[in-house]
């Protein structure tokens, strides 16, 4: 799929770059520029006869980030587990991590996301109506299935690093604790601990965030991967049909070659978009009580079973626009 889009961009770029009589062949050929919901681009035309034109082209929604943030919690309990001192269970374990590592643990992990939100776009508009400025269109869109992508912040590679590395003691003390033929010894990093600790980390449980309930009722918690990094991505359909009408007219009276073209319409994604964890992990469909700003971006996700699409144009035609 990427190399016939790119195959098909190449051609939209040879048609606006190549001389005008190239294209003596094809009635009313035009180039454009285009800005709306699905970002910023360009295009070709033509318009085959006075009542069908058709139109391709490439657009790409703009870089931005927006923030996410996770809480690291110890357990899977949803309980911080708070002594008669007001520490909590996370507050604990990370004094023991950072006795033996120097490590500070934070407890929010801030992440980022971006859009990788780009399309071809191929659509045929039929004008039905005596004045040809008002049309139906229909076509498809295609660009990557992952239009969306989500990861930790370089500042909290440390926390992550520190959380696996408890994790990796946790497993450890379970496999000597309750494993017979446990070949470990109990020594991490060149320290053994002193059996009390064993048991604090054990009956604590392991370092993750918690970001929902899976549909059996258990607590999904998310942990660093084996990078330890934090990811995710937001998935829809690759291929993407789109239904709409819109308004094309002259911007001025003496000459109908500069045109602009308002359209909207619907561009079918397969749904609701789906949301993987770098674990596999889908948590749009998959979980339920999502929490936090995971949950409320989330919850904005759900309604987007189909993508609206606003676009403007403007366009110049090389040759005067049939009637």
């Amino acid at each position: 799929m990427p190399k016939k889009i790119s195959l098909t961009i190449l051609t939209a770029l040879l048609f606006c770059f190549v001389p005008v009589g190239t294209f003596a062949w094809i009635p009313n050929v035009g180039v454009s520029l285009e800005t709306g919901t699905t970002g910023v681009g360009f295009g070709v035309e033509s318009r085959l006869n006075s009542k069908f034109r058709i139109r391709m082209g490439y657009d790409r929604m703009p870089r931005f980030e927006f923030p996410m943030q996770f809480t690291i919690e110890v357990g899977n309990d949803g309980d911080p587990g708070y002594d008669e001192d007001g520490k909590s269970r996370f507050d604990r374990m990370s004094a023991y991590l950072e006795e033996m590592t120097g490590f500070e643990i934070d407890q929010q992990i801030d992440m980022v996301g971006e859009p990788n939100f780009h399309n071809f776009r191929l659509l045929a508009d039929i004008y039905p109506f005596v004045n040809k400025k008002w049309f139906f269109t229909a076509g498809f869109y295609a660009g990557p299935a992952v239009i969306g992508r989500a990861h930790n912040t370089t500042e909290d590679m440390t926390t992550l690093i520190s959380v696996s590395m408890y994790n990796n003691i946790y497993d450890k003390i379970y496999d000597i604790e309750y494993n017979e033929d446990s070949q470990l010894d109990g020594v991490f990093l060149g320290i053994e601990l002193p059996p009390y600790v064993n048991r604090r980390i054990l009956d604590a449980g392991r370092m993750g965030m918690r970001v929902g309930e899976r549909k059996d009722g258990t607590t999904y918690m998310l942990e660093p991967d084996k990078d330890n990094m934090v990811k995710a991505e937001m998935k829809v359909n690759g291929f993407r049909p789109f239904l709409g009408a819109g308004y094309d007219g002259p911007i001025s009276r003496h000459n109908d070659r500069l045109r602009f073209t308002a359209y909207g319409g619907m561009m079918f994604w397969g749904g609701t978009p789906r949301v993987y964890t770098h674990d596999g992990t889908e948590i749009v469909h998959g979980l339920d009580n999502v929490i936090g700003q995971v949950g409320r971006y989330v919850d904005m996700v759900k309604p987007f079973k189909v993508f609206p699409v606003i676009n403007l144009s403007i366009s110049y035609t090389f040759s005067r626009i049939l009637r």
